[in-house]
């Protein structure tokens, strides 16, 4: 095998994140950035025209695992391989306008494959006006067992909280981290269950 070969099979074997934009103003890899905390991309593992793979290394206390971030624009490219590979998914759709209505086309893909992570991604919801409602936005969470996640909230946690929410960002690191994935490595040398991982990177991360 050559090693052109060996990055492309590295890519697709590895779990992955597949991150999606309904909207056409949002680039995926904006998003990427920020869950990256840099200011520029790395070098994508794999890329098949607009699909792209970009390597993510976990590493926290606990425990390390190679994950890919992998950009997906629309159903239509969706392949075996990244179906096989996909643990998490992240949907980012526009509040100002009939984001919710974008998000169909992947809600039978998400049912069949049943990955571990859902959170759905805007800047912001609204309390009145023509945007997605904040009422709206944690309806449809609540029917497709999603997470909402507001990069820009209106309305930020109490800092004097002895167990403050996380936002934005964060929160989407936070859930990421708290996945069991399949590259797990516990530092420890130990396996501990997925319930009990949770549980524990969640107070911890």
């Amino acid at each position: 095998m050559s090693s052109s070969e060996e990055v492309e099979d590295t890519a697709t074997t590895v779990p992955s994140v597949l991150i999606t934009s309904c909207d056409i103003g949002f680039n995926e890899q904006d998003l990427i950035q920020q869950i990256l905390g840099t200011t520029s991309l790395p070098e994508p593992s794999k890329q098949e025209d607009t699909v792209v793979w970009y390597p993510w290394t976990i590493n926290n206390k606990y425990y390390t695992a190679d994950v890919s971030l992998c950009v997906v624009p629309s159903t239509y490219q969706m392949t075996s391989e990244i179906a096989q590979s996909m643990q998490a998914f992240i949907a980012y759709f526009d509040s100002t306008k009939d984001g919710l209505e974008r998000l169909s086309p992947w809600i039978s893909v998400v049912e069949d494959l049943a990955p571990e992570v859902l959170i759905l991604v805007c800047d912001r919801v609204c309390e009145s006006g023509e945007c997605v409602s904040r009422h709206e936005a944690h309806q449809w969470c609540l029917a497709h067992a999603f997470e909402l996640v507001e990069l820009s909230p209106e309305d930020l946690p109490d800092e004097e909280d002895d167990f403050p929410e996380s936002t934005g960002v964060k929160r989407i690191v936070q859930a990421l981290n708290a996945n069991v994935w399949s590259s797990v490595e516990m530092k420890d040398g130990e396996m501990v269950s997925q319930s009990y991982f949770y549980i524990f990177v969640c107070l911890h991360v």
